[in-house]
């Protein structure tokens, strides 16, 4: 990571932490934030420029690094490359050969890929010569500097001093810079070296240095050893520079950049499984580094279905994840959704990909929600009927769940005799109440048996048992037959006639309280009977003038006698609600 993308990922970092998100050990970022520090996850090559002294005969590799940056994932990166002579300067075949090829790219340690060109010596004075290394048809990954520029620095004419760059791993340093004179000089020759940073800082990954370089006569390559410092974190390759000055000679390169690679592994991402109950969410991922790194740490993160649905169980969610450099975890957090439907524990997965500075040993994890809510609870309701005079009428019953489930319910039913009876008053019946997931409610019937007995009020139950899925609350719903036929009744009448009256009177039976019977005096005349008179009486007492259990009353009334003629006395019992109507008539002669 250069210098510029490492300060420009860290102001990021601090802006989020700061802004959004003070007081977390990391940040989760939504995908759909478009920043600056984002584009540098995405995978880009990259070639550095390389020097050599040319040498007297045969040749020497002069070696081009090519390296790829950003976030895993979408496999392997290679790309082509090919040198190309620059006019003026070095020519293909006489200074250099030309060289092409595709180069593979490693994914893990360095990312990178070393092309050798092979560099011929000869003892032609001819200056500083320069030729181009070019890159094209990247594969999975774009390139950002396609040409990087070889120089082969000339050890014919003068002397001259040259100091060459340097590269070492952190934990097998020092860092050796190699000073070389281009040729030899007849006389002593001094220059004096210093060492300043670059990505590397003096004191953290290295030790600053600095001297004096003393050329005898015929002595051509000095090397100057830059202490490095061995850490356990995985970071950017770092750089620092080696600058001559004061040099009683001419320079022709005064500056050779030391680049430290690092040697640590990656550290590798997990994410962990986690579990909440409904009412109690979000459900909270934690996302962990094995080691602590040099630098911050990406990795993508989105919620797939399992059993669990989003936009109903939770809110699917997705973004990335930034872990800072020095701190191992963060948090993601999957909004989970309440509810009173009593249900199996549901899942989801929480899913990593594309991660940057560090590698995927576990990219997923199952989230479980929990449920919290309890069992439905089964109750019966009352229902009640009217008899009926024949057949079958339904006595419907209610069956309600007080809390809906997501799987299916059943409860059995079976009625039972109460002062009705199976054999004469309804039919024995009993079945099982089936609930599809998310219904509440069901209904049962039993046939009640019609007849034209005048009787009481009847009563039967239904009874639930061996509920599945649910438990019981109110478990017996009494069934009421209502008796809607009326008493037979029945009119006694004796009719007398008198010096000057005629005189009527009879029983009720069945009788009831307060009610009346309307005598009539009628007339024949012709085909015709004319009412000459009329009174409505109340009955008498109620009692059991007979004896025979059933509650009758007397009635009695008087006419004036009428003239000479053919006449008839009628009683008639309108009814009530309880009682039929009935009648009676008796003819009479005067």
């Amino acid at each position: 990571m250069t210098e510029e993308r490492s300060a420009h990922r860290t102001t990021f970092g601090r802006s989020i932490a700061g802004a959004l998100l003070v007081g977390l050990i990391a940040t989760v970022v939504p995908l759909s934030l478009a920043t600056p520090a984002f584009a540098a996850r995405a995978k880009t090559i990259s070639v550095a420029d390389a020097s050599i002294v040319e040498g007297n005969a045969g040749q020497q590799n002069m070696s081009f690094k090519i390296s790829w940056s950003g976030a895993k994932g979408q496999g392997a990166v290679s790309v082509s490359y090919a040198t190309a002579n620059i006019i003026p300067g070095a020519t293909a075949g006489s200074d250099y050969t030309a060289t092409s090829g595709v180069a593979s790219l490693s994914s893990g340690g360095c990312r990178c890929a070393t092309v050798n060109v092979p560099i011929l010596g000869d003892t032609m004075s001819e200056g500083t010569e320069t030729f181009a290394f070019n890159l094209s048809n990247p594969v999975n990954a774009t390139i950002t500097r396609a040409q990087a520029i070889g120089t082969i620095i000339d050890n014919e004419g003068p002397p001259s001093l040259v100091v060459l760059d340097a590269s070492t791993a952190e934990n097998t340093g020092p860092l050796s810079f190699s000073v070389v004179m281009t040729s030899s000089s007849g006389g002593t020759q001094t220059v004096n070296y210093s060492t300043v940073d670059g990505t590397a800082i003096a004191g953290t990954d290295y030790t600053s240095t600095s001297g004096t370089l003393t050329f005898t006569s015929g002595q051509t390559t000095k090397t100057v050893n830059v202490p490095i410092t061995n850490d356990t974190l995985d970071e950017a390759d770092e750089t620092l520079s080696l600058v001559l000055s004061n040099s009683t000679i001419a320079v022709t390169d005064d500056t050779g950049l030391g680049t430290i690679t690092n040697d640590d592994p990656e550290p590798t991402i997990s994410v962990a499984d986690a579990s909440v109950a409904e009412n109690a969410g979000p459900l909270s991922f934690t996302i962990s580094l094995s080691t602590a790194s040099g630098q911050e740490v990406d990795v993508d993160y989105t919620t797939t279905d399992v059993t669990a649905l989003a936009g109903s169980d939770y809110t699917t969610i997705s973004g990335t994840a930034v872990i800072p450099a020095g701190q191992t975890s963060v948090q993601v957090d999957v909004p989970v959704t309440n509810d009173d439907t009593h249900e199996s524990d549901e899942g989801l997965t929480l899913n990593l990909s594309s991660e940057y500075n560090a590698s995927i040993l576990d990219g997923q994890a199952v989230g479980t929600i929990t449920n919290d809510d309890a069992l439905p609870v089964a109750s019966i309701g009352d229902t009640s009927v009217a008899e009926g005079n024949l057949g079958l009428t339904p006595a419907t019953f209610d069956i309600t769940l007080a809390g809906a489930s997501d799987s299916t319910v059943t409860v059995d039913w079976a009625t039972a005799d109460g002062t009705a009876n199976a054999l004469t008053d309804y039919v024995l019946a009993s079945g099982t109440a089936t609930f599809a997931p998310g219904v509440t409610s069901q209904q049962v019937s039993v046939d009640v048996v019609g007849d034209v007995l005048k009787e009481s009020d009847e009563t039967f139950t239904v009874v639930l048992s061996n509920p599945n899925g649910a438990t019981i609350d109110k478990g017996t719903g009494t069934g009421t037959i209502t008796n809607d036929d009326r008493t037979f009744t029945a009119l006694t009448l004796k009719a007398r006639k008198t010096a000057t009256k005629v005189t009527a009177k009879g029983i009720l039976e069945a009788a009831a309280p307060g009610a009346q019977v309307a005598v009539s005096l009628l007339k024949q005349k012709g085909t015709k009977w004319v009412v000459v008179t009329k009174r409505v009486v109340n009955i008498g007492t109620i009692g059991d003038l007979d004896g025979d259990l059933i509650p009758d009353a007397a009635y009695h009334t008087a006419f004036k006698r009428p003239s000479r003629g053919t006449y008839r006395v009628r009683s008639i019992f309108a009814g009530t609600l309880d009682l039929l109507p009935c009648s009676k008539t008796v003819n009479l002669k005067i």
